[in-house]
């Protein structure tokens, strides 16, 4: 089964329907909505009629404008933009909920999120944020709006030196300096995570926010996903887009944020709409990239059994193992001349632990 196919899968288990879209709109959407784009930079062409159309650059603008009463979609489609200098054709796989986003709602998206990076690998991580926390601590801290600005951007980069810096020229107090220094350096499980934060920030706005990630840290539990959610204050800098929570996704072995998404109340706000809506976007072009490169092996797993394993037990740590996601082959110790093809090789003992049985 594809990868694509395991998605959709997933997410029609959550009740989400398929959204389809055409592949160009009108440009005045795009031309109102600018920032909301990641590039203002479209591909354009003019219509039998006169009308003036563009390649469509994002997804969520389209489901959002023919959207006028609460829904649950999913959508495989691809997306046009400049990368790498040139306008590349860019696939992406995603979710958006719409109408009166609750905790529940917000969190069965960020399980969608994680669950949607498991099928990749079970080697990933969403990290996660509240994009208003730091501005409502500098605001509460009495920190001018000019240096908010920086301090966030700084936050973002995790830039602790600059941060000192500011200390030094005596534009933050030393407390103020050690709590900043201390968020950007934060990176915990997202529960543990939210304790830490109440130590050392009591501002009420913030407190607010951390309630809501605890409360969202609790649902998150249910889904069984919470060891993989981590909370991190650098994700920081894309109020323009996001007006609260804020993830991002990442797999071993890749540069590159895979997966990014959160709550975008602003843009079914300025269409009119009356809702809120939260969703997420894997980057298809990324991961498929990383899938190709894996060619050089035959597989993930290979499984060396011995004469004295049951032949059944093999058939069983084989098919556990595949069911999670990996490509397994099992051979005897007389057959397995070609190990370094694998990524991993292990005895049947090895990789029944590795299934979970």
């Amino acid at each position: 089964m594809s990868l694509k196919d395991k998605l959709n899968r997933l997410f029609e288990s959550f009740g989400y329907q398929k959204f389809r879209m055409s592949k160009f709109e009108e440009y005045d959407l795009y031309a109102s909505n600018k920032d909301f784009l990641t590039s203002s930079q479209l591909i354009t062409f003019t219509d039998l009629d006169g009308s003036l159309l563009a390649l469509k650059p994002d997804i969520t603008l389209s489901i959002i404008r023919s959207t006028n009463s609460p829904r649950k979609v999913y959508y495989n489609e691809n997306v046009y933009r400049p990368k790498d200098h040139h306008y590349r054709e860019i696939p992406q796989a995603g979710v958006e909920c719409i109408g009166t986003i609750d905790s529940y709602l917000e969190a069965e998206v960020i399980a969608l999120a994680a669950k949607s990076l498991e099928k990749i690998d079970r080697d990933y991580i969403l990290r996660i944020s509240d994009v208003g926390f730091l501005k409502a601590y500098l605001s509460a801290c009495g920190v001018e709006e000019t240096y908010q600005t920086f301090i966030v951007d700084a936050m973002d980069r995790k830039n602790a030196d600059y941060i000192r810096s500011l200390a030094a020229k005596g534009t933050l107090n030393k407390s103020l300096e050690e709590v900043l220094v201390r968020l950007a350096d934060l990176y915990l499980p997202l529960s543990k995570g939210v304790k830490e934060v109440r130590k050392l920030v009591d501002a009420p706005e913030c407190v607010k926010m951390l309630d809501h990630l605890q409360e969202i840290a609790g649902v998150l539990s249910g889904f069984g996903i919470q060891d993989r959610i981590y909370l991190d204050f650098s994700l920081a800098n894309s109020m323009d887009y996001y007006n609260g929570l804020i993830f991002q996704g990442a797999l071993a072995g890749i540069p590159f944020t895979v997966l990014s998404g959160g709550r975008y109340d602003r843009l079914p706000e300025k269409m009119g709409k009356p809702f809120g809506a939260v969703g997420f976007a894997v980057y298809m072009d990324i991961v498929e990239n990383r899938r190709h490169s894996r060619k050089n092996f035959d597989g993930d797993i290979l499984i060396v059994y011995r004469s004295s394993d049951r032949p059944s037990a093999v058939s069983k740590t084989v098919e556990a193992l595949r069911r999670q996601g990996s490509i397994v082959s099992a051979v005897s110790e007389e057959n397995a001349a070609d190990e370094n093809r694998w990524r991993r090789v292990m005895t049947l003992k090895e990789a029944k632990e590795e299934a979970g049985l």
